[in-house]
């Protein structure tokens, strides 16, 4: 077993991590990892050049505990000659406000607090200012694993980079949590034991407690190193391809004074034709990141706009998340932003993904697998407001497809034996509160596709493995 020390020194020369000049902010939280990744750059900083402070973010979920972490983590920078900022965010009300899972409200919030420190130090640095996160080798492992689990793709596959272009650097990446432990075990360092750790309320505290041991145990020994290996390896594959995009990508233009009006970037659907969707899918990204959205694009969003590159009508349109959209038109794909089409209220439980077609293009709405419903454009469009996606509320009613009025939801449910404990996580299809339709379910009659339609809107759900 190599020394921790060793290790994230080759790793800092060897990935370009830190130069003379620079300074660090470590994020803080006490355990073995962030504590050894500590002592390790306290080490290197007079050979390499560099500066250090760190940041600890209190999550006030573990009461008394946390309090005393504070103090303890306080005297220990102190010891150090190490400058520690302490700051504090109530991550169980931010994530029921975000709509998010509280593992992925906490790391938001501990990056925007370590970049927001980062930039408190760029007046007082004369290199760059990096802010360093404590993942270990085992880390990355669970985590190419977890990605496997929610059905990523290559990009997904080469889990977390050594270093972003945003400045954060993870020095620990090549290091095992077994020499993590035995560097804390050879330096005399008594990690803070976070509580929340233990607990399998936590995705990644499963994965890491139950389904790795479990694979161990029963698949293969060395699961670790070999998912790390599969990271690597899909690294380079994620490489060349993004190089290939972005050679593709910057023949993107303006769009021309005939094009429709709002456009932000124009992209030829000859040169999109001839791609790999590999490399193609990877230019739409990088397109829409030009004018703005640069996170929540789903598999979900690019084959719907795959299947209609195939039929390649003028005016077709596809919706992606955040108000942005992608369009057919005359020999061109659109990239746009249209903050009026936005479905603001989208739980981030789904993807949501909206298909406008002609009545001719639209299929059979009796063929239509159950996550998916045809609405009349025309009729939606008339109501004046965004469709978003949400689940039920007090007071919700439907007009119900070839129904003769209004009726209440919890009333259609039952009609339609839904069982009680899914009626609160199925997806509703709104405009303002009227519901238009109960994915998997009926469409409401004010909105249907009639033989008059002459435009449609095609609705798709997926559920997002989390």
């Amino acid at each position: 077993m190599m020394n921790a020390e060793i290790i994230v020194r080759r790793t800092i020369s060897e990935q370009h991590l830190i130069a003379s000049g620079d300074h660090i902010v470590l994020g803080l939280s006490g355990g073995p990892d962030s504590l050894c990744l500590l002592h390790v750059l306290t080490e290197l900083r007079k050979e390499l050049g560099f500066s250090l402070s760190c940041l600890h973010l209190n999550h006030l979920m573990r009461g008394e505990q946390a309090r005393k972490d504070v103090q303890w983590l306080t005297a220990h920078c102190k010891s150090l000659d190490v400058s520690l900022t302490v700051d504090v965010c109530d991550v169980e009300a931010r994530a029921r406000l975000e709509k998010r899972t509280v593992e992925e409200a906490g790391r938001q919030a501990r990056q925007e607090a370590l970049f927001a420190q980062a930039r408190s130090q760029e007046a007082h640095c004369r290199g760059s200012v990096r802010v360093a996160l404590a993942h270990n080798r085992d880390d990355q492992a669970e985590t190419v694993l977890l990605r496997i689990l929610r059905g990523t793709g290559v990009h997904g596959l080469s889990a977390m980079e050594y270093c972003r272009t945003d400045g954060l650097i993870r020095p620990l990446l090549d290091t095992s949590r077994k020499e993590v432990e035995a560097y804390c075990d050879e330096k005399g360092l008594t990690p803070r034991w976070d509580s929340t750790n233990a607990s399998t309320a936590f995705t990644r505290n499963r994965l890491r407690l139950e389904l790795i041991p479990l694979l161990e145990a029963q698949f293969n020994p060395n699961i670790r190193e070999g998912l790390v290996r599969l990271s690597d390896n899909a690294r380079e594959d994620d490489r060349c391809l993004s190089q290939l995009a972005m050679q593709q990508a910057a023949s993107a233009r303006a769009p021309g004074e005939d094009s429709r009006a709002g456009a932000d970037l124009a992209f030829p659907l000859a040169a999109l034709a001839t791609m790999d969707p590999a490399v193609g899918k990877r230019v739409v990204r990088l397109l829409f990141a030009r004018i703005g959205l640069e996170e929540d694009i789903a598999s979900v969003h690019l084959t719907a706009l795959w299947k209609a590159l195939e039929k390649g009508g003028t005016g077709t349109v596809i919706e992606f998340p955040g108000g942005y959209r992608a369009e057919i038109s005359y020999g061109e794909l659109l990239f746009r932003h249209v903050d009026s089409d936005v479905a603001v209220d989208a739980d981030p439980a789904w993807d949501f993904v909206q298909l406008r077609l002609s009545a001719a293009e639209a299929p059979d709405p009796r063929a239509l697998p159950p996550h998916q419903a045809l609405l009349d454009a025309d009729k939606v469009e008339g109501l004046g407001a965004p469709l978003s996606v949400r689940t039920r509320r007090p007071g919700d009613r439907i007009r119900p497809l070839g129904g003769p009025g209004t009726k209440k939801l919890q009333d259609h449910f039952v009609d339609a034996k839904v069982p009680k404990d899914l009626r609160d996580r199925i997806p509703l299809i709104c405009c303002d509160s009227e519901i238009l339709w109960i994915c998997g379910g009926t469409v409401s009659d004010k909105v249907k596709v009639t033989p008059l339609t002459q435009r449609v809107i095609l609705l798709e759900i997926n559920e997002r493995i989390c």
